[in-house]
């Protein structure tokens, strides 16, 4: 039986990065990064011995790319953009830059790993390995979830309630957003695998896993940015009547179970008539300000990377809990629409590669899952920074890279039986 279910990851002639695996199957357990292994100073860690053998797997073993798409030369501007928004960091904030250049460093690794991947997955088995290496560390992570929960649970919400399972240098939102990602992407998996019984049931136990980390998180940003997500997921099936019953029957049965606790959080988004918002919501509203306010001092290049938080722009020394906003302050306006094309690129390349007769069932979720992730992520950056926080990103980028994979197949294929005439980067990119 085990042979039977192993066997879709089973079978490749190519090596495996497993430095990638074993990375990727870390990154989202902070906890244990932070507790038991070590650190050896200097922002030298094991994340980034595992990324740097992860580059010297693809360099002496790796497959090059046949094409390189459109993503790949946009990434390099995005690249260059944090470097410029890092150099603006180092001259506001000197000389109080310590740990500047690790912290830019470590949310850069994510980014590389897009390029990883493109030469690690050299055939469909080894690209399976490293998506199904993400969904690893689900039980784990839902078992220290309800393991913190239970131990501050109560029948009515209170900020106690506010746990953030393995991601404990980081918060209950971060904790939501990366349960938000995994149960999309799992949703969107379970869509099209649910005919075959044994990825049905692993795709069931990771979605439920992701679930409680998304629940008990407590994020009403990471529930909003849920529904939208799986809104997406539902109207970009091909088939979308199929879902119709199965959907009302889970929401019907869900929103009768639902603790009180998560009710009155999630009720508490939009006030009743005549109710003040809370303390949380109304704080974000005088950040926002106050980064508009110093925005507009520096329009072009913002103030730099991680200035937010200065005494200087924002007295309360507090994240703008807005990652557009954010964007506009510490990078100002080439920040700003560079990560606005960056997501339009992220949402053209799945839409572009969702190809229900040509993919795999397990592709096909993955990236119906990612075309709900991508809009789940517009709607959280409205509510938080959920896009330079690693750990909880680091997926993201794996699942970008991977899509990129299937694309970079397929504009090979068509090359070769097209014409030499034929521009490839002119109908792909």
């Amino acid at each position: 039986m085990l042979e039977k279910f192993f066997g879709a990851v089973t079978g490749s002639e190519a090596k495996t990065n497993w430095p990638l695996i074993i990375l990727i199957m870390l990154m989202p357990l902070r906890n244990i990064q932070l507790q038991y292994l070590p650190n050896f100073g200097g922002g030298l860690n094991v994340i980034n011995i595992l990324f740097f053998l992860s580059v010297l797997h693809v360099m002496f073993n790796g497959r090059k790319p046949e094409v390189k798409p459109g993503l790949n030369k946009f990434l390099v501007w995005y690249i260059f953009t944090n470097i410029v928004a890092l150099g603006f960091g180092y001259s506001f904030l000197s000389p109080n830059t310590a740990g500047l250049w690790n912290a830019m460093k470590d949310s850069l690794i994510p980014v590389f790993l897009v390029y990883v991947v493109q030469r690690s997955a050299v055939d469909i088995i080894q690209w399976r390995r490293i998506f199904l290496a993400s969904m690893v560390p689900l039980p784990y992570f839902a078992k220290v979830v309800w393991s913190q929960y239970i131990s501050v649970s109560s029948w009515h919400y209170s900020d106690n309630l506010r746990i953030s399972g393995t991601f404990m240098d980081l918060g209950a939102n971060e904790m939501g957003a990366f349960s938000v990602m995994m149960a999309l992407v799992c949703i969107g998996c379970l869509i099209t695998c649910w005919d075959f019984k044994k990825w049905r049931y692993a795709f069931i136990i990771a979605l439920i896993c992701a679930l409680i980390g998304l629940l008990y998180s407590y994020s009403r940003g990471g529930y909003l940015a849920f529904i939208v997500g799986f809104a997406v997921i539902f109207f970009k099936y091909k088939n979308t009547k199929k879902l119709i019953m199965p959907i009302l029957l889970i929401v019907i049965i869900g929103l009768f179970n639902l603790p009180p606790s998560i009710e009155e959080r999630f009720s508490s988004i939009q006030p009743e008539k005549g109710q003040e918002r809370d303390e949380s919501a109304e704080s974000r509203f005088v950040f926002w300000n106050l980064a508009f306010s110093n925005f507009y001092k520096s329009p072009l290049f913002g103030y730099g990377y991680h200035t937010a938080q200065d005494p200087r722009l924002n007295p309360f020394q507090m994240d703008t809990h807005n990652y557009f906003v954010k964007m506009l302050l510490e990078r100002g306006l080439l920040g700003f629409f560079t990560f606005i094309v960056l997501l339009k690129i992220f949402w053209n390349l799945a839409k572009r590669n969702l190809r229900w007769e040509e993919n795999d069932d397990m592709t096909n979720g993955m990236i119906l899952g990612m075309c709900g992730v991508i809009m789940a992520l517009v709607v959280g950056n409205m509510f938080g920074d959920r896009f330079s926080h690693y750990p909880i990103i680091t997926n993201f980028w794996i699942f970008i890279g991977l899509i990129s994979v299937i694309e970079i197949n397929y504009m090979a294929k068509n090359i070769k039986n097209t014409p030499q005439h034929y521009d490839a980067n002119k109908n792909y990119e």
